[in-house]
């Protein structure tokens, strides 16, 4: 494995299933292996650190690939500095991993569910409305807050009319 010996060669991904860290449920949590060139391998270690070369673009194949070549749970294959899959040391972790970085495994963003979007829109435009009576009524009424007051409270009811069926809409 040639390189030099202040930066490592290779770097590998560990997922595992951890507590969350607020809710105590499981999540995925994912901590790296570093190897260097002599052949030692140092664990628990921050990627970036390890292997960023000074430029984004030159990271983002390493993070890639990294987290392509790790599978949902357990030890991911050695990737070199640019992102390609190498032989490396099978050495594994004698203390098991306890914390990590939560990391989801090739999972987009989660969508709400219809009845959650219904929810966040009702409050939505009843803390818009809200608001814009609060402003409209207040001390600051005859200033900025009135027209203020009265854009929001336009933007509320636009927002809760949404949420009345097509079927039943009546414009």
């Amino acid at each position: 494995m040639p390189g030099t010996l202040d930066l490592p060669v290779a770097a590998r991904a560990t997922a595992f299933n951890g507590p969350s860290r607020w809710l105590r449920r499981p999540v995925r949590m994912v901590r790296y292996d570093a190897c260097w060139p002599d052949g030692r391998v140092e664990f628990n270690v921050s990627v970036p650190k390890a292997m960023y070369r000074g430029w984004p673009a030159d990271f983002a194949p390493v993070s890639d690939s990294v987290h392509a070549h790790c599978p949902e749970v357990g030890t991911g294959q050695w990737v070199n500095e640019r992102g390609q899959v190498i032989e490396g040391p099978a050495l594994q972790d004698p203390n098991p991993p306890l914390r990590g970085l939560p990391r989801q495994h090739g999972a987009t963003r989660r969508e709400l569910t219809p009845k959650a979007r219904l929810a966040w829109r009702l409050g939505g435009g009843a803390a818009l409305i809200g608001l814009g009576i609060l402003l409209l009524a207040g001390p600051a009424g005859d200033g900025v807050g009135g027209p203020t007051g009265a854009v929001c409270c336009l933007s509320g009811a636009a927002v809760l009319a949404g949420l009345v069926p097509k079927s039943r809409r009546r414009w």
